[in-house]
C-alpha cells in the first residue's frame, strides 16, 4: 500500500467510522435485536459502553447484567428508558435508565430521543443508537458524527447504481492513467493529461467509498458488491500520486492540496478548473501549451518491490522523473537504500516502460465484468 500521510489520515478517519457502522450491519446480533424493536413498532435508546463515566450519568432503571441476546434487547426496549450495553456488546448491563444530559451541549435534532442520543454521545464519547418509533428508522451517533441507516429497498437500488458507475469510472481512470504514463515517459505532459487523470481517479475513490457504505449497511446481503478488482485501493492510491507529482510546492502545502481536491463537490470536480486552482496553476487553462515535468512519484511507485520511502528518497535526490530516467547506475546508487541490484531494476523497469516492452500495472489491471 502506498503511504500518503495526508491521504491515509483521511482514510483512517473514514475507516474508524466504517468500523463503527459495521457494529450494526445486517447479520450482527445487535442489528437483529434492533430489527425486532422496529418490527414491534417500538422505539429505543441504546448506549454501547458501560464505562464508569457512562454509568455515573444514568439514573434509575434496573441492573440487568445478563448475556446479550436480540430478543432480550427487543423486550427491554418496550420500556421507556435507555439500555446500556457493555463495551464489547456481549452483555446487557442496565435497562430503563434515565440519561443525565448536559444542557450546554448543542444538538441539531428535534425529537427528544434523538436529541438525548446526540448530546450523550458528544458528552461521553460513546456510541449511542436511537430507534425511532414513529419513523421506524435507526440513527447512530458517535461523538460528533451522525448516520441514519437507510431502507433496504433504497439501499439495493443505490448500491446497484453505484456499482455500475464504478465500473465505468475505473475504465476512464485506467485510460487517463495510460495516457499520462505515455506522456510522462515521452516528456510531453499537458495540463489536461494531469487534471483528467486526477479527476478520474478521485471519482473512482469517491464511488468506491460510497459503495463501501452500501456494503456496510447491507451487511450479509451485499455479497455481489464485493466483485471489484482486488488491487483497486492500491490503484487509487497510486493514481492520486499525480497530485504529489505536479502541485506547485511554493504556493500550497501538500496536505492542503489533497484536502482541497477531496473537498470538491461533484460539479467542481467535473469542471476541472478547481483542480487546476488547487494544484496552483490558476493562471492556466486546459488549452494552454505548457510543458509539465513530473517529479516521478507515481511512475516509480509502479516498479515492483520499491517502497514509498525509497521512492521519496529518489525523488528528493533527483527532483524530476526525467533526471531519474537519464541517471546512470552509479548515480542511482548515490541514493540511500539503493544498491546495485535495485538501481539496475529501476533502470530496467523505466526503460521497459518507455519502450513499451512491459506495461505498468496501472495500465493492465482488469475491470470486473
Amino acid at each position: 500500500m502506498i503511504k500518503l500521510r495526508n491521504f491515509n489520515l483521511i482514510k483512517l478517519k473514514e475507516n474508524d467510522f466504517d468500523k463503527t457502522l459495521k457494529l450494526v450491519s445486517p447479520g450482527t446480533s445487535l442489528r437483529e435485536g434492533i430489527d425486532y424493536i422496529i418490527q414491534g413498532k417500538n422505539g429505543g435508546l441504546i448506549v454501547i459502553g458501560d464505562t464508569p463515566e457512562v454509568l455515573n450519568l444514568t439514573e434509575g432503571g434496573f441492573r440487568i447484567n445478563c448475556q446479550f441476546s436480540p430478543t432480550q434487547l427487543a423486550e427491554l426496549a418496550k420500556m421507556d428508558g435507555a439500555i446500556i450495553l457493555s463495551s464489547d456488546m456481549k452483555r446487557i448491563v442496565r435497562a430503563n435508565v434515565t440519561l443525565r444530559i448536559n444542557p450546554s451541549i448543542s444538538s441539531n435534532e428535534t425529537g427528544l430521543r434523538h436529541k438525548a442520543a446526540e448530546k450523550f454521545s458528544k458528552d461521553t464519547g460513546q456510541i449511542v443508537l436511537a430507534v425511532s418509533r414513529r419513523r421506524n428508522t435507526l440513527t447512530l451517533y458517535s461523538q460528533t458524527q451522525r448516520y441514519q441507516f437507510r431502507d433496504r429497498t433504497i439501499l439495493l437500488s443505490g448500491a446497484n447504481q453505484a456499482f455500475l458507475s464504478l465500473s465505468l469510472y475505473i475504465k476512464a481512470m485506467q485510460n487517463s492513467a495510460s495516457s499520462l504514463n505515455w506522456a510522462e515517459l515521452n516528456d510531453s505532459v499537458t495540463l489536461e493529461n494531469v487534471v483528467t487523470a486526477i479527476c478520474d481517479c478521485e471519482r473512482v475513490r469517491r464511488t468506491e467509498e460510497e459503495l463501501n457504505r452500501y456494503r456496510i449497511e447491507l451487511g450479509t446481503e451485499a455479497q455481489s458488491l464485493h466483485l471489484v478488482p482486488s488491487d483497486l485501493t492500491q490503484e487509487i492510491d497510486r493514481g492520486l500520486l499525480s497530485i504529489k507529482d505536479y502541485y506547485i510546492q511554493d504556493i500550497h502545502e501538500e496536505n492542503e492540496v489533497y484536502e482541497k481536491i477531496f473537498g470538491l463537490d461533484a460539479s467542481q470536480l467535473t469542471s476541472k478548473s478547481e483542480i487546476i486552482n488547487a494544484l496552483g496553476f490558476s493562471n492556466l487553462d486546459l488549452s494552454d501549451n505548457y510543458a509539465f515535468e513530473p517529479r516521478g512519484y507515481r511512475m516509480l511507485s509502479q516498479i515492483p518491490h520499491i517502497s514509498m520511502k525509497v521512492v521519496e528518497r529518489i525523488v528528493d535526490h533527483f527532483k524530476s522523473l526525467y533526471s531519474i530516467r537519464t541517471a546512470n547506475i552509479d548515480e542511482l546508487q548515490n541514493v540511500d537504500g539503493i544498491g546495485e541490484t535495485r538501481a539496475l531494476a529501476i533502470k530496467e523497469s523505466l526503460t521497459q516502460m518507455k519502450t513499451g516492452a512491459s506495461q505498468p500495472t496501472i495500465m493492465t489491471l482488469p475491470v470486473f465484468e
